[in-house]
């Protein structure tokens, strides 16, 4: 029987066969191991960047002679570090724009010894010792142009841009006290059209929701003043935050125009109007609800001060309307759309890139 033999060539192949596939192997671990750590860097560089850009937005929003506002690089600095794991990260841009209300921040990867770069581990066998890592993000600020708003809204007369007038009640529009000669709504418009107060249902389609936009300003009003009965779990959610010691602030359409209108000279403002009975809305505000009493299928709640209020008015059943506080607050409203009038205080904050 004869013996198989290899062949004598092919001995000691083993051993470089073994050192290349060593340095492939050697590769793809430094290739997975590295970027898998680099993409945690970029994460970091991101939500860094993200934050540094909305807080200095909201910031802006607020008061733009703010120190973050001033300083948006300073601030920009502090804020993107608290989003690094090492608390360290090169911030090389952050400017704000207050003409077009953006914010612009840029930032880098930086080591513990700052120095302005990512440090590799396993590439460094193959040569490649750094890489540069960095992210960008713009947010918006300013005010609201467009929003999924609760639908009624309130007369600019019932309007507070000062924010000083604290508690109020916000009667029904059209209603008796809405009417009264003496209550503080009651006026005429420039053009001698009287202009009412008080807050009146919107016509909209689907839950308590309407799209209200500013320019494109003509709202149809919902007839009548019985409640808006999609609006029944809303204002049940109310009623549970309010209980429970939680605020209820919501945003809300402000009108100038009340349609149709009556006793009036010269041009009539409701004439470019496409519907009947409907409002001509200026600009959104944030009113903090302390309460309501609304007939016709509606509920009654109050707080404590809301309570005291309504008595200190001598309100009767009849008098129907809401309870609340105009209030100056940036919101992140995702629904909105920025670049209308901030004269009410309703600013919002969102990231646009």
């Amino acid at each position: 029987m004869r013996r198989l033999r290899g062949s004598e060539s092919e001995r000691g192949a083993i051993a470089p066969m073994t050192a290349m596939l060593m340095v492939a192997l050697l590769g793809m671990t430094a290739f997975a191991v590295d970027v898998g750590m680099m993409y945690s860097e970029h994460a970091q560089l991101q939500n860094g960047a993200d934050s540094a850009a909305i807080g200095i937005a909201q910031a802006c929003a607020k008061n733009a002679a703010s120190a973050d506002c001033a300083a948006p690089l300073s601030a920009a600095t502090s804020l993107a570090g608290n989003n690094a794991l090492d608390g360290s990260t090169n911030v090389p841009q952050a400017t704000v724009n207050l003409g077009a209300g953006t914010v612009d921040v840029k930032t880098q990867s930086r080591t513990a010894s700052g120095e302005n770069h990512f440090s590799l581990v396993f590439a460094r066998a193959l040569g490649i010792e750094t890489a540069d890592i960095g992210a960008e993000a713009q947010a918006k600020f300013g005010g609201i142009s467009s929003a999924e708003a609760i639908p009624l809204t309130f007369s600019q007369c019932e309007a507070d841009p000062t924010f000083s007038k604290g508690l109020q009640f916000f009667p029904v529009h059209g209603s008796k006290l809405a009417d009264d000669p003496k209550y503080a709504c009651k006026h005429q418009s420039s053009s001698g059209f009287e202009l009412p107060g008080g807050f009146g249902w919107l016509q909209h389609s689907g839950g308590c929701s309407v799209h209200v936009d500013v320019d494109n300003p003509w709202i149809e009003a919902s007839p009548g003043n019985d409640f808006d009965s999609t609006c029944t779990g809303t204002f049940s959610a109310w009623e549970a935050r309010l209980k429970s010691g939680q605020s209820v602030e919501v945003l809300v359409p402000i009108f100038n125009t009340a349609c149709p209108l009556k006793k009036g000279t010269g041009t009539n403002p409701c004439g470019s109007s496409p519907y009947g009975k409907s409002f001509k809305i200026e600009a959104f505000a944030q009113i903090s609800i302390r309460g309501w009493r609304l007939i016709g299928g509606g509920t009654t709640y109050m707080t404590s001060e809301a309570a005291a209020l309504d008595k200190s008015l001598g309100l009767k059943n009849s008098d129907t309307g809401l309870f609340g506080t105009f209030i100056k607050k940036v919101s992140l409203t995702e629904a909105a759309e920025l670049g209308g009038p901030t004269k009410y205080g309703a600013l919002s904050v969102e990231l646009t890139k």
